[in-house]
């Protein structure tokens, strides 16, 4: 019995470990757009949301 669960988990955590980081790189690129379409936040807030994208891509 626990080998069948570790059988099937191993692959479903393959499939769902790369779409979470998916999500949380769809997630900072509306962040990013939101950001320069809206004017209200600060340039170093802008840099800020930028660099973390970057970073983001990079793990990607």
């Amino acid at each position: 019995m626990v080998m069948e669960l570790g059988i099937l988990l191993i692959p479903l955590t393959l499939v769902f470990v790369p779409c979470r980081r998916i999500v949380l790189f769809l997630k900072r690129i509306q962040e990013f757009h939101r950001s320069i379409t809206h004017p209200s936040f600060t340039s170093g807030d802008m840099l800020s949301r930028f660099s973390n994208l970057n970073s983001m891509a990079m793990m990607l």
